[in-house]
């Protein structure tokens, strides 16, 4: 059984290796914006299924797995800065407050069958000094990441607690995903 990851992002690459012993890695490019209306859920699902499809589209008898992942709070988005202006003040706002992550997966079987899903995760930020928030933008972690920050390296010294799985905040959530794979793998 051949499996396709349709991200660029090594985080979801070391993630899947935990159960996915071998599988390959095409770059899906979507366009990410949400709809006018839509819930982030929603379009965590609509964009975790589009990816998944423009790859199994070209690879028809893999497996094509589709992530997206959006932080927010409130009605505000925290999607990819593409600054670290816009990195500086995503955290100064989520500074001290808790806000949620949701990662959209997709997998799209070698028949056309699709099964998606989503899980959610509550992030809370400690109250970042300045300081604390220029000396994490240094590192570069920031870049590429929703929410601005990763969990799974520095960023974790900016969590004050975490609910859910922090795969989910990562990227990709094994838990529901190796469940879904289990039969084939």
């Amino acid at each position: 059984m051949e499996i396709v990851l349709a991200s660029a992002s090594p985080r979801r690459k070391r993630l899947l290796k935990r159960i996915v012993r071998k599988f390959s890695v095409k770059v899906a490019k979507v366009d990410e914006r949400i709809h006018a209306g839509e819930s982030f859920s929603s379009a965590a699902a609509r964009l975790a299924v589009a990816k998944a499809r423009k790859i199994a589209v070209k690879e028809k008898n893999a497996f094509a797995i589709g992530a997206d992942t959006i932080a927010y709070l409130g009605k505000k988005n925290f999607r990819k800065a593409v600054s670290e202006s816009e990195a500086k003040n995503a955290l100064r706002f989520l500074s001290g407050k808790t806000h949620t992550v949701v990662t959209g997966v997709a997998v799209v079987f070698p028949n056309g069958k699709c099964i998606k899903y989503c899980e959610k995760a509550s992030v809370r930020m400690k109250k970042l000094r300045e300081l604390e928030i220029e000396n994490y933008l240094k590192t570069g972690e920031w870049k590429g990441r929703a929410g601005c920050y990763d969990v799974s390296g520095k960023g974790k010294w900016l969590m004050a607690s975490m609910k859910g799985e922090k795969k989910t905040v990562i990227g990709l959530p094994l838990k529901r995903l190796k469940r879904v794979l289990a039969p084939y793998l």
